[in-house]
Parts: C-alpha cells; structure tokens; sequence
C-alpha cells in the first residue's frame, strides 16, 4: 500500500497498524518524525525497554532483524523494530532471501519499520522488486517527498502561530523564498526569526536573522542584475564567499536558476503551458515555486539573451574548473558579461 503523511497519521491515531512499514523519500525531516512516531505510538509509555528494538543498519544483520520481530511482546499487544538506514543494495543473494522469508512470514505481535534515511531502496533487481511488492502487500510504503508551496506555508504560518507570532501569507512566502523547501532547515529559520521578533514578522526580519539559501542568493543577483545594480550583485557573491561556499555551487545556482528560465521562456514561445513543462520535469518543479519564480524572471529577457547567458555560464563553469584564475574576479568578469546579455534581442 501507498502511504504518505495523512495515512500514517490516521494509522497512529486509530492504533491500527500495520505489519511492516518502509518509510523513504527526498524530505529528510518527515522521514526522521514520522519513522519516531510510528515507534512511539506503537508501544505504550513506560514499556519501550522491553518492546522497542532499535538498530542501525551499518551494525546489523537479517538475522538481527529476524530475532527481534520474532520476540514475543513484554506486557504488552506489540514489539517495534526499527531499522535505520539498512543498504538493501549492498545485500548478497542469501541476505535478500533471509529478507524475502522475514517479509512473507511477519507476526501480528510485531511492527517492523524500515527507516531509510540517506541509503536508498533500489528496485533495479528482481528481489529487491519482490521485497517492495511484499512490503506493499504486507504494510505500507511511506514516500515522504519535498513538500508544495501551499503545504510550507501552513506550516511556516503554523510554526509561527505556535510560538505566537504573526506572519502573512507573503512574508512566509517570501522566507520560504530565502530559506528553501528543506523542512528542517525552514523550521531553524522559523525559530530564529520568532526569537527576533516579539509580534509581527516582516520580510526586514528575515533579512536580518535568517541564512539565505545559495538559490536564493542566485535569485538576488539576478533581480540586481535586471536593475543594472551591479553591486548589488557582487555584494551578494561576497557573502557567499564569506559562508565558505564553494564556488561551483554558488555557478550551479545560477545555472539553475537560467536553464529554469530557459526553460520557461521556450515553453511559452512555443504555445505550452506552465502545467505541461512542470509534467514533463516532475523531478524538477515538484512544486509551483520554482517555475513561478523562473516565468517572472523570464519575461523581462528575450529567448536570445537567455541562450547568450548560458553559453557565458558555461564557459565560465570552465574557468573555475580548469584555471587558476581567483575565483572572485570569475565571478565579476561573469556578471558583467549576464548584464550584457540581457540586452540581446
């Protein structure tokens, strides 16, 4: 069976759970909570000692996991196991069938939980296939993906509200913007900027306290650039060279950022639609964000000047990679040369 966060929920709170549960996904701060949760809800307070088998996956075997889920309850209906980070890929043809046999023959006595955390789950093989198949038949597998915009903003303006303070729908749409869609560094920002202010939070606040992603930086230059405020521009690659940020990353955001835009303006000029460009790039613009941002920006650059600007990217991302000239003057030659292309036709 499919799960995502409202099936889990909805299994915690009528305590019926199911045998076996494979939590994974992109959003590491879901993943983390509700992988916990489904642990904690299982075993009532005061009785984890005996029922709550916690290993890790670098330190443990199919036969570990077979002895746990096989161990009978302590003064209670149900065990928990919870395996964290366990490299399916890495299993050789006798672990894969331990785990095909652990799967096919789960107790009523136990919840198993697969926390994949930063190993993935492949299905390239045929076992690893029929694992997922009988994880699906048995239990639940729990994609835990990127959230969309709508659902950050609840939870910005939720987060917010519990620590009460008071945020619009564009200021925490505008902190989202800076901070980026990874739940658990946006609730950090949420924290600071709540420690900040003592009412209201306004988009000067989080300028003040909050650390902007480097996508949001690259966003920054850009609009400096559409302004012809070439200071501006090299003010903010100054303090992302001040966080220690590798150039090559601060380059991949603006590539990023214009291939978006690229992307965008092409789609449009050949009579598509946003909806179709985001259907053909499910991977990319799981959420509106992105393309929003990117189809703004475009209209104020001709489909020409945003070719030029990829082209200067280009060999720009050369240069850092196979020159030894200072990174910093790179990246000054680059922007002079994106203001520049902007005026193409």
């Amino acid at each position: 069976m499919k799960y995502d966060v409202k099936e889990i929920r909805q299994d915690i709170k009528t305590g019926d759970f199911r045998k076996v549960y494979l939590v994974k996904g992109e959003e590491s701060y879901l993943k983390q909570k509700y992988a916990n949760l489904l642990a904690d809800s299982v075993v009532p307070a005061g009785l984890e000692a005996f029922n709550v088998h916690r290993l890790k996956g670098e330190d443990t075997d199919p036969d570990e996991i077979s002895t746990c889920v096989e161990a009978l309850p302590a003064m209670c209906e149900r065990s928990v196991v919870l395996v964290h980070d366990f490299d399916f890929d890495g299993l050789n043809e006798a672990g894969r069938e331990k785990f095909i046999d652990i799967l096919s023959n789960l107790p009523d006595t136990c919840v198993l939980i697969f926390w994949q955390d930063t190993k993935g789950f492949s299905t390239k093989t045929k076992l690893a296939k029929e694992m997922l198949a009988l994880i699906e038949k048995n239990g639940a597998v729990c994609e835990l993906d990127k959230r969309g915009q709508s659902d950050l903003i609840r939870f910005v303006t939720a987060e917010c509200t519990r620590r009460e303070r008071n945020i619009s729908f564009d200021v925490a749409t505008y902190l989202i913007g800076c901070v980026g869609d990874d739940i658990s560094n946006l609730l950090n920002e949420v924290e600071k900027v709540c420690a900040f202010t003592t009412d209201t939070i306004h988009e000067s606040d989080v300028d003040e306290v909050c650390i902007k992603s480097v996508e949001a930086t690259a966003f920054q230059m850009i609009d400096a650039l559409l302004v012809n405020n070439f200071d501006k521009a090299m003010t903010d690659v100054k303090i992302l060279f001040e966080q220690k940020t590798e150039p090559t990353m601060i380059l991949g955001a603006l590539v990023s950022t214009f291939v978006d835009m690229y992307r965008v303006k092409l789609t449009l000029s050949e009579g598509h639609t946003l909806a179709e460009l985001k259907a053909a790039y499910p991977v990319a613009y799981k959420s509106d964000f992105k393309l929003r941002n990117a189809a703004n920006r475009a209209q104020k650059y001709s489909l020409k000047s945003l070719e030029n600007s990829l082209e200067i990217l280009g060999r720009a991302d050369f240069r850092l990679k196979s020159t030894f000239d200072d990174n910093r003057i790179v990246f000054e030659k680059l922007l002079i040369e994106l203001a520049k292309a902007r005026k193409a036709k």
